[in-house]
C-alpha cells in the first residue's frame, strides 16, 4: 500500500520536474507612476517570452523605476494594474489565458507558462480568388469540356448519383476551380503539398457537381478522365485527393491510380460527343492531324484533385521566417523556382510572427512570401533564397494594393 503511494508521489514529482525544468524569475520595469504599456515595456515583455524555453514557467515581478520610497499600498495598486496590462499583452500575441496567472499575494506578479510548440499549416483556403468555370453536362452520353487552361474533362455516360446513391438523369452542372499556376495557389492560400512531403503538381482542381440544389458524387465503379497539359518530365505523377482540415487541404495519395502520356485527338473526341446545341464543345471540328501529347489522369472522386508526384528530398533542410511588428497570423508560402511546387509555411503555436519550412530540398532556388489581406490590399513580405545556405529570414511586411500584390506575384512566379 505505502509502496504504491510513494511510487505515485515519485511519478508526480518526476513529471512536474520534467515539465518545469527550472522555475525562472524575471522582472519588467515600468516608467515611474505609469501603468500603460510603453514601447520599452513591450520590448521587455517580448524578451521574457522569447527567452523562455518551451514547457517552462517563469514568475514575472513587476516594478516601477524610482518608486523605492513609495508606500507598499501604492506599489501594490500599481502592480495590479501593470500585471493586468502585461497579461493582456501576452494574450494579444497569442498566449492562452490559462497559461498566464496573476499571483496577487504580496506585491502582485505574473506566472507565465510556455507550452510545447506545435506547428500547423498557415493560411485558409479562399476559393473567391479564383473564378469558377461551370459547364452543363448531359449525363445520358459521354461528354467533354475544355477549361480555360486547356485541360479537358471527359465524363462517362450516367456517371453521377445523389447523396442517397440514386442515379441521376438529365443535365447536371459541373463547376471547376483550376490552379494551374503557382500564383493561383498563392492568392487562394492553397499549396501543392503538406507538412511531411514535398509534392510537385502537374495541375490542381476543385470540382463540384450539382443538379439544382442537390450535390452529386461520381457513381461507384465509374471514373472520369482529365487530359492535362503535359510537363516536359511526366514520370511518376499520380492522383491525390484532398481532405480539408482546419481550412487547409491535406493531400492523400490514391496508390492505385496512375497517369500516362496519351496522344490526345480532340477531333475524334469531338466526333464522338458532338452536340449542335452545346456551347461546351468546339464549334469548328479540328483537323484530324492536330494531335497533342497530354498527361492522362483518371479521377474517381469529386472534390479536391491533384495530379502530383513526390519530390524525394535527399538533402533536407529547414528555414525559419520571422516577421517584424506582426500581431496577427500571416499566410506564408515557399515556391520553388524550377518546379511547380508551393510549400505551406508552418506557424509556431507559441508565436504569431514565427514560421518555418521543414524538410525542403537544400540547394534549390525559391521565393518566400508572407501575406495577409487587409482592406483594399495586402501586407506583404518576400525574399528570394537558395535553400540550405541560410537557416532563417527576418522580413518586415509592407502594404501593397491588390494590383501591386498581383504584379509582384507575376514578377517571380511562372
Amino acid at each position: 500500500m505505502f509502496k504504491s503511494i510513494f511510487f505515485s508521489i515519485g511519478i508526480f514529482f518526476s513529471v512536474s520536474c520534467f515539465s518545469n525544468n527550472g522555475f525562472r524569475l524575471k522582472k519588467i520595469t515600468f516608467p515611474k507612476g505609469l501603468t500603460k504599456l510603453t514601447r520599452e515595456v513591450i520590448k521587455q515583455a517580448s524578451i521574457v517570452y522569447n527567452e523562455l524555453p518551451d514547457r517552462n514557467f517563469t514568475r514575472i515581478q513587476i516594478q516601477g523605476s524610482g518608486e523605492d520610497e513609495w508606500s507598499r499600498y501604492d506599489l501594490i495598486q500599481l502592480a495590479k494594474k501593470r500585471a493586468v496590462s502585461i497579461r493582456e499583452f501576452y494574450i494579444g500575441i497569442g498566449c492562452l489565458g490559462k497559461n498566464i496567472r496573476l499571483d496577487l499575494a504580496g506585491i502582485p506578479s505574473i506566472i507565465l507558462f510556455k507550452p510545447r510548440a506545435t506547428y500547423s499549416l498557415s493560411g485558409r483556403i479562399d476559393l473567391n480568388k479564383i473564378k469558377q468555370q461551370c459547364f452543363a453536362v448531359d449525363v445520358s452520353r459521354e461528354y467533354f469540356f475544355k477549361t480555360k487552361s486547356g485541360n479537358v474533362f471527359v465524363f462517362e455516360q450516367n456517371s453521377f448519383v445523389d447523396q442517397n446513391k440514386i442515379n441521376i438523369a438529365g443535365n447536371v452542372n459541373v463547376c471547376v476551380w483550376e490552379f494551374y499556376k503557382k500564383k493561383d495557389m498563392i492568392v487562394s492560400q492553397l499549396s501543392s503539398c503538406g507538412k511531411e512531403k514535398v509534392l510537385e503538381t502537374a495541375s490542381t482542381f476543385y470540382v463540384q457537381v450539382y443538379q439544382g440544389d442537390k450535390k452529386l458524387d461520381v457513381k461507384k465503379g465509374k471514373a472520369f478522365k482529365v487530359y492535362l497539359q503535359r510537363p516536359a518530365d511526366a514520370d511518376g505523377f499520380k492522383a491525390y485527393y484532398g481532405d480539408v482540415r482546419d481550412g487547409n487541404v491535406t493531400w492523400l495519395e490514391d496508390k492505385r491510380s496512375y497517369t500516362y502520356t496519351s496522344v490526345f485527338d480532340e477531333g475524334e473526341l469531338y466526333g464522338n460527343t458532338k452536340n449542335d446545341n452545346s456551347f461546351l464543345v468546339r464549334q469548328e471540328e479540328p483537323k484530324v492531324d492536330e494531335l497533342e501529347e497530354k498527361l492522362l489522369l483518371t479521377g474517381k472522386k469529386i472534390g479536391w484533385i491533384n495530379c502530383d508526384r513526390i519530390i524525394h528530398v535527399h538533402n533536407p533542410c529547414e528555414l525559419e521566417v520571422v516577421l517584424a511588428d506582426v500581431t496577427e497570423e500571416f499566410t506564408i508560402r515557399l515556391a520553388l523556382s524550377k518546379r511547380n511546387v508551393v510549400v505551406p509555411g508552418l506557424v509556431n503555436s507559441n508565436y504569431l510572427n514565427k514560421y518555418k519550412f521543414s524538410k525542403v530540398p537544400a540547394g534549390e532556388p525559391a521565393f518566400v512570401i508572407a501575406y495577409k489581406e487587409s482592406g483594399n490590399g495586402y501586407y506583404v513580405a518576400y525574399s528570394q533564397v537558395t535553400l540550405g545556405y541560410i537557416n532563417s529570414l527576418n522580413l518586415k511586411p509592407q502594404f501593397k494594393t491588390k494590383k501591386e500584390f498581383e504584379s509582384l506575384l507575376e514578377s517571380f512566379l511562372h
